[in-house]
């Protein structure tokens, strides 16, 4: 079972993990590389507020497997980003869905949103696939948006609206 839960400074070492990963930093917007134990703790105390909700995604043992986020939540225009990592020994075992859709329900039903979108590198397939299973829609690519050690790359976005979304 998959649960969802605020994150705890317990859970840093294991953020870590995926943040160090270099094939996650080569799929990923942000290179988390240079993160340390220090900055994973302060991200870890603020991050949790009426416009950032990060949560840790867990098993019944409360082991952290990853972050599952609502990020930019704007209540006014009813909209958030959603954003995900898990850890590798997490990879391929449904979690990642299980949590996807713990979070798209309290995004449409608790907090009442209309419109969740995400942004994801074209190279990331894996992930292109992942959203499109949960009905997430192709909205437009940013071009040679992102530069890393790769070269350049386009952005490409998703949205999911609430009377799309099939709980």
């Amino acid at each position: 079972m998959v649960m969802l839960r605020r994150l705890k400074k317990e859970d840093a070492p294991l953020m870590l993990e995926w943040m160090h990963n270099r094939v996650n930093n080569d799929i990923f917007q942000t290179n988390f590389t240079s993160m340390k134990k220090e900055d994973v703790e302060n991200f870890i105390e603020h991050s949790y507020s009426q416009t950032n909700q990060h949560f840790a995604i867990v098993e019944e043992n409360d082991e952290y497997l990853g972050t599952i986020s609502l990020k930019n939540i704007d209540q006014k225009n009813k909209n958030a980003e959603y954003a995900i990592s898990i850890r590798d020994i997490a990879k391929g075992k449904g979690i990642a869905a299980l949590a996807t859709e713990q979070i798209l329900k309290y995004a449409f039903n608790e907090l009442q949103l209309d419109r969740i979108y995400l942004c994801v590198l074209n190279i990331n397939k894996r992930a292109n696939r992942f959203y499109e299973k949960f009905g997430f829609v192709y909205e437009g690519k940013f071009r040679n948006h992102l530069h890393n050690d790769l070269g350049y790359h386009d952005l490409l976005w998703y949205g999911l609206l609430k009377d799309e979304y099939n709980e």
